[in-house]
């Protein structure tokens, strides 16, 4: 499996469970929107086998962007649930969930750039 696969996968899975994360912590009103992106971040890292600058870029915007479609899904605007009218009204989101967005975004890259792998036996 390519390079590029195996981070995509890590990504989608990732933010897969951290959907389920953020789904679970909203049951108990704890409202942590950066735990979908961190988790897509961490599933990236988890997949690589090399370090890439753009791949660490790449997961700090898929990070922000799928931190923002779960929090427009599991919390619209009450006066326009539309999309639309979220991504233009996103300076009216709370503090916390652009502060969140922000540290998810650093969180992405730096997870996101991956790892290099060493031999678990020194020659």
């Amino acid at each position: 499996m390519s390079e590029h696969l195996r981070r995509a996968a890590g990504a989608v899975l990732g933010a897969g469970l951290g959907t389920l994360a953020y789904w679970l912590l909203a049951l108990f009103d704890i409202h942590s929107v950066a735990v979908v992106g961190a988790a897509s971040a961490l599933g990236v890292s988890a997949a690589a086998r090399t370090t890439s600058n753009t791949w660490g870029l790449l997961t700090a915007c898929l990070a922000v962007v799928f931190s923002l479609l779960v929090e427009f899904l599991v919390l619209p605007f009450r006066v326009d649930p539309s999309l639309g009218y979220f991504i233009t009204h996103l300076d009216d989101l709370p503090r916390n969930s652009l502060v969140s967005l922000a540290v998810v975004a650093v969180v992405g890259f730096w997870f996101g750039r991956g790892r290099v792998r060493r031999n678990a036996v020194a020659a």
